[in-house]
């Protein structure tokens, strides 16, 4: 927030305040000033939404979340547009691991067990920012 804007929220607040002292009971009061400070709180903090570009051609970022009792080895492979994306990725237990810039399109994945052994396996169409939770 820029500091005109914040000069215009204080300002506005007190306005608020001097109001809220003549025609409001002690409880009134206190509720309404917590409002405005939560308020104003959240608009310094902004809404938190990650402003996302349909048109782009990749997401930011692609996670897998590891909740299983031991380690995990996942393989990712993708052919978008005449290209092979593989990624493999180590993820220790209760760890994650994340790949970024990663072209939009629709992947094949392996979960292995540390035993080698195909725990899980499957396609996923990745087109937005996603966290992969494996569970037990």
């Amino acid at each position: 927030m820029k500091s005109k804007d914040l000069s215009l929220f204080f300002i506005f607040f007190f306005s608020l305040n001097f109001k809220a002292q003549t025609t409001m009971t002690g409880l009134d009061k206190g509720l309404a000033i917590g409002n405005i400070l939560v308020q104003g709180y959240i608009a310094l903090k902004g809404n938190g939404a990650k402003q996302v570009d349909p048109n782009a051609k990749t997401v930011d970022s692609f996670c897998f979340k590891n909740k299983m009792d031991e380690k995990i080895i996942i393989k990712l492979l993708g052919k978008i547009e005449d290209e092979e994306i593989k990624k493999e990725f180590v993820i220790q237990r209760d760890e994650k691991e994340c790949t970024y810039n990663l072209p939009k399109g629709i992947y094949t994945y392996e979960v292995l067990l540390s035993s080698k052994d195909i725990y899980q396996k499957g396609e996923y169409k990745i087109s937005e920012e996603t966290l992969m939770t494996i569970n037990r």
